[in-house]
C-alpha cells in the first residue's frame, strides 16, 4: 500500500520566538486558569464526593441495622447513591484529571482510555515522567483530547491510532499517527487544521515547542517536541 505525501506542516521552532511581556503575560494567565481549575475539582472530590460517600455508610448502616424495614427501598436508595457518586467522579475527571498535577503518562492514560475502542487506540508511554508546567501538561491535554474529537467525528475510522510519548535525554516528545485503509481525500486535513492551529500555536509558544503535522494518502501524524523548564520544588 502506497502512502505518498499529500501535505506537511511543520511551524518554526519556539527557539525562534522572542520571550516578550506578552508571551508571559499568557504563560500567567494558563497557570492562573489551571490552578483554578484544579482548586475547583479539588473542592468537589474533597467535599461533595466524601460527603457522598459518608451518607452512602450511613445508609448502609441503616439498611443493616433494620433489614425488614423496607428492603427493597434500600437497595434501591443505595444504587442511586452509586450512580450519583459516578457521575460527579466521571464530572471531575472530565474537568481535570486525577493525575495532571503528578503525571503526564497516567494523565494521558486517563483520558485516552475512552478512545481505544472507537479509534482502534494503542499507546506507548514513558513509565516514568519529569514535572512539568501545569500550563503545558493542561494544554497539552486539551490538544489530545480536540485531535481524538476530531478524529472520532470525521467520516473515516482508522484501521489503527498509535500514541507515544518518550524522552530522549531531556527533549520530550509526543505524537499520534492513525493509519486508513483507503486514501485520504484532500479535505481531510480541514477540519484538524482548523481545530488544532489555536492550541498548536499557544503550545509552540509556551513550551517553545517543534510542532509537525504530516497529512498522507493513508496516514495523518502529529508530532510535538519539546524541552522542560527546570521546575523549583513546590
Amino acid at each position: 500500500m502506497e502512502n505518498k505525501t499529500i501535505r506537511t506542516l511543520t511551524e518554526p521552532s519556539g527557539l525562534a520566538i522572542e520571550i516578550s511581556k506578552h508571551t508571559e503575560l499568557l504563560r500567567w494567565w494558563h497557570q492562573y486558569q489551571a490552578q483554578l481549575l484544579n482548586q475547583e475539582t479539588d473542592f468537589v472530590r474533597n467535599g461533595l464526593l466524601q460527603e457522598i460517600i459518608a451518607q452512602r455508610r450511613r445508609l448502609e448502616v441503616a439498611c443493616h441495622t433494620y433489614p425488614a424495614s423496607q428492603p427493597c427501598d434500600c437497595h434501591t436508595r443505595l444504587a442511586e447513591m452509586q450512580r450519583l457518586y459516578e457521575l460527579v467522579e466521571d464530572f471531575c475527571d472530565r474537568l481535570e484529571s486525577p493525575y495532571q498535577q503528578d503525571s503526564l503518562p497516567l494523565a494521558l492514560q486517563c483520558l485516552l482510555q475512552p478512545w481505544v475502542r472507537p479509534l482502534n487506540l494503542a499507546t506507548h508511554l514513558a513509565p516514568t515522567w519529569g514535572a512539568e508546567p501545569i500550563e503545558q501538561t493542561r494544554l497539552l491535554l486539551l490538544l489530545t483530547k480536540t485531535l481524538l474529537n476530531t478524529l472520532n467525528e470525521i467520516d473515516r475510522r482508522p484501521l489503527k491510532t498509535l500514541c507515544t510519548l518518550v524522552d530522549n535525554d531531556g527533549r520530550k516528545q509526543f505524537w499520534v499517527q492513525a493509519e486508513y485503509e483507503s486514501p485520504l481525500a484532500l479535505t481531510f486535513a480541514n477540519p484538524i487544521e482548523q481545530a488544532l492551529q489555536p492550541f498548536l500555536d499557544t503550545f509552540r509558544l509556551l513550551a517553545q515547542a517543534d510542532c509537525d503535522q504530516m497529512f498522507q494518502t493513508h496516514q495523518f501524524s502529529l508530532k510535538l517536541s519539546w524541552r522542560s523548564p527546570a521546575l523549583a520544588p513546590s
